[in-house]
């Protein structure tokens, strides 16, 4: 205590308050391990103590979520089932933002985090995985538009409808037949919605042919 008011060390002598509030020797020495980021000492300490709690909360503070779950799995619990969902998940986004998008798949399925599990497969256009995670997905579900709009990127129509349908956006699933000029699908959807869409997508598709003729026209002309 004297030398960190000696050194002016506010943050020590902050420590030294936090130890004399302990009465447990054996983790009074943990914390001052710990302190002096001599983890692995600290959790062996705790371990020995049996306390598996505060070896946990010391590798959660420092972000070492591979460590939360080996001494998860080490002792079996199934009693902090939430900390497991959270550290699959982080091992999920350490994966992610390397661009490992395969490996974060796997963790984000075992967390349950189905938006970045979307992601993960749209990246590596695993889209057998992304479709089927629309017959997982609830109606209405918001992730089930995010898919759609996956699927109308790469031109996968049928699929994109299909999950534009399931959330009952008919609308989507008309303007994406007529962005990919599938327009015998957007004819079937059509009585599901207002004529007033049916009257856009002709429209879209008359303007479409135009531009297309004008544009051959242009090429005879230019011979």
């Amino acid at each position: 205590d004297r030398a960190f008011v000696r050194c002016e060390d506010f943050q020590g002598i902050e420590f030294i308050k936090k130890l004399r509030r302990f009465d447990d020797e054996p983790k009074q020495r943990a914390e001052v391990a710990a302190y002096f980021h001599r983890f692995e000492e600290a959790e062996q300490i705790y371990l020995e103590m049996d306390r598996l709690d505060l070896a946990k909360q010391l590798r959660v503070k420092l972000g070492d979520w591979f460590r939360v779950v080996k001494l998860l799995n080490s002792t079996g619990s199934t009693t902090d089932d939430k900390t497991m969902l959270q550290a699959w998940n982080k091992i999920g986004d350490y994966y992610a933002d390397r661009l490992k998008w395969e490996k974060a798949a796997k963790y984000y399925q075992r967390g349950g985090m189905r938006t970045r599990l979307a992601e993960c497969y749209y990246m590596t256009e695993n889209y057998q995985a992304l479709s089927g995670m629309i017959y997982t997905l609830t109606d209405n579900d918001p992730l089930l538009t995010t898919i759609g709009e996956m699927f109308q990127a790469v031109g996968m129509c049928e699929q994109a409808v299909e999950a534009y349908n399931k959330c009952g956006q008919v609308q989507k699933s008309i303007a994406c037949c007529v962005s990919l000029n599938q327009w015998d699908t957007a004819v079937e959807l059509a009585p599901q919605s207002s004529a007033t869409d049916v009257g856009s997508a002709y429209l879209a598709n008359a303007q479409h042919l135009l531009k297309k003729d004008e544009e051959l026209r242009a090429t005879v002309g230019a011979l």
